[in-house]
């Protein structure tokens, strides 16, 4: 994948990167806020990033543009908000959000890793996908990932090990016999809790249900089902409700263009108010600013045409899914139902006061927990393969083995012994250790997972890096076929350093002006960049 233009722009002010070329790429500036941080984010925005401009950059107003090249096909994105438009070679598309992109990138261009997530497999969103190859300006935490909501350190690795390709690692023999022993003594402490207690044997109807270990367990477990089986058939019934509305209308917007190419067969339509030929379709969502398209050629009525077609279909294929879904649950639901002797209705009422009953039962509700947990581990454990769990220990040992070979190199004095990609809460890098941590960190992912990403890096020597350790560094930049693309800012002594350094290709963003990297001259490009995809400013 190569980046091959950034655009940054709206009706009054625009600026286009279109230097970078293969190979090592330094956009550097002689003092700050020259909009090299703006550009990188920028880029990384309109691949799905979160943003992370800086704070006096109002990027709401802007749309940014990226032109790359992936397996030898173009693609042309245009971010602006929460709405995408991707244009390739095949076709022009509309997305709602990162999520419509995504789910698009997977089938299209190249699939992104999936990680299963609350109990469901997820492809991973963009703000965690980029970390495999982006380190920006801010938020270089050493002991966690960037962006840290949805997402944590294990689903990272999670990410890792789908890009690698393999699968859930199996428990080792001594933490499954640890397992199957703490079960054995949960259930012994269980029994004589029962046995001690008289409460729990009673003959009352709702206590019945706890007489002995089984009645007990089942009954826990019916109703933990219950509830989970309830609200699992809300929320797809919920987001099947959200994907039918959303194809409706789709659909109407679709009945609408076919219609107006019909009329135009027979017929010139014209606005009633101004007597214009030109027709517009605008994607706007509520008060959400949008695109809108200029569709009075049949040509580009005909891609919209296609695009919409193409969304219809994959919310068609969504309700399916959800549907098939929603089917296993409300058998799941009537199954575990079948055979009560009691109603669902009296079970709930007694659910609290039997739940209160005692301390021991509170003891055996805690039991049951630690219980299965146990056996959740051993079933995990139990369906997954040896060697996947080798496979991820060998990958393991790779990364970091080749981050602590690439630190010996930048770094021959240096005593510092790298163990994992991230460091303990307390152990935190800083200055130039982090820098060479963190670009230790994302050669090791290309070298081993080998993929085709370009690395980019946002002040990549922010952290007073040395000129012999850059040196170095850049060496090692060389050495990859990727695409690179760094940003820094020089001191006054090292004006021009990068122009005399062969293989390097010197983006020099001294020239702008302090925080004003758009300008007005540069609209009218951004207007001819975004006509290809039918946009305007």
């Amino acid at each position: 994948m190569k980046i091959l233009r950034v655009a940054v722009g709206d009706s009054t002010e625009a600026y286009i990167e279109n230097e970078l070329k293969d190979g090592v790429n330094i956009i550097f500036s002689d003092d700050n806020n020259k909009g090299k941080t703006i550009v990188v984010q920028g880029m990384m925005y309109a691949l799905g990033n979160e943003p992370a401009f800086p704070v006096s950059f109002d990027y709401h107003r802007y749309s940014f543009y990226v032109e790359f090249e992936e397996n030898g096909k173009k693609y042309f994105i245009c971010r602006k908000g929460d709405s995408f438009v991707l244009k390739s070679e095949e076709a022009l598309m509309l997305f709602d959000n990162v999520s419509e992109l995504k789910r698009y990138w997977t089938k299209h261009i190249f699939p992104l890793p999936v990680i299963t997530k609350n109990e469901m497999n997820k492809i991973v969103d963009p703000v965690l996908f980029v970390q495999l190859f982006f380190v920006g300006q801010d938020k270089k935490d050493t002991s966690n990932i960037a962006n840290s909501g949805l997402y944590n350190k294990q689903d990272f690795w999670d990410m890792v090990y789908s890009h690698a390709g393999i699968g859930d690692a199996r428990l080792s023999e001594e933490e499954i016999g640890k397992l199957k022993a703490q079960l054995v003594s949960l259930k012994e402490e269980k029994n004589t809790l029962l046995k001690q207690h008289k409460i729990l044997k009673s003959k009352k109807t709702p206590v019945s249900y706890l007489s002995t270990t089984s009645d007990r367990l089942a009954f826990q477990s019916k109703l933990d089902e219950l509830e989970k089986i309830k609200s699992k058939i809300e929320a797809l019934r919920k987001a099947r409700n959200v994907a039918m509305t959303r194809k409706m209308k789709w659909e109407t917007t679709l009945k609408e263009l076919r219609s107006l190419n019909r009329t135009i067969n027979c017929g010139e339509l014209r606005c009633m108010d101004c007597n214009s030929t030109n027709i517009s379709l605008s994607t706007s969502h509520g008060k959400q600013q949008s695109y809108t398209f200029d569709i009075s050629t049949v040509e580009l009525r005909n891609e919209i045409i296609g695009s919409i077609s193409e969304k219809i279909a994959s919310f068609a294929e969504e309700i399916e899914r959800l549907s098939t879904e929603l089917s296993i649950e409300q058998d799941k639901l009537q199954e575990a139902m079948a055979g009560d002797s009691v109603s669902l209705e009296s079970l709930v009422m007694y659910k609290k006061d039997v739940f209160d009953a005692s301390d021991a039962e509170k003891k055996i509700q805690e039991i049951d927990s630690q219980i299965a947990e146990a056996q959740t581990k051993l079933a995990i454990s139990e369906n997954a393969s040896d060697m996947s769990r080798q496979k991820r220990n060998e990958l393991f040992a790779s990364i970091i083995g080749y981050m602590n070979e690439l630190y010996r190199v930048i770094d021959p004095a240096g005593n510092t012994e790298y163990q994992d990609i991230f460091t303990k809460r307390n152990a935190l890098y800083s200055g130039s250790e982090s820098t060479v941590f963190h670009i230790a960190r994302v050669l090791a992912f290309q070298h081993v997972l080998g993929h085709n990403y370009p690395i980019v890096i946002d002040s990549y020597r922010a952290e007073d890096l040395s000129t012999s350790k850059e040196a170095i560094i850049i060496e090692k930049f060389k050495e990859i076929q990727n695409q690179i693309i760094v940003t820094t800012t020089l001191k006054d002594e090292e004006g021009g350093k990068y122009n005399n350094i062969s293989g390097i290709n010197a983006i020099d963003y001294g020239t702008h002006s302090p925080s004003k990297i758009l300008v007005p001259n540069a609209v009218d490009k951004m207007r001819r960049l975004l006509s290809a995809l039918s946009l305007e400013l």
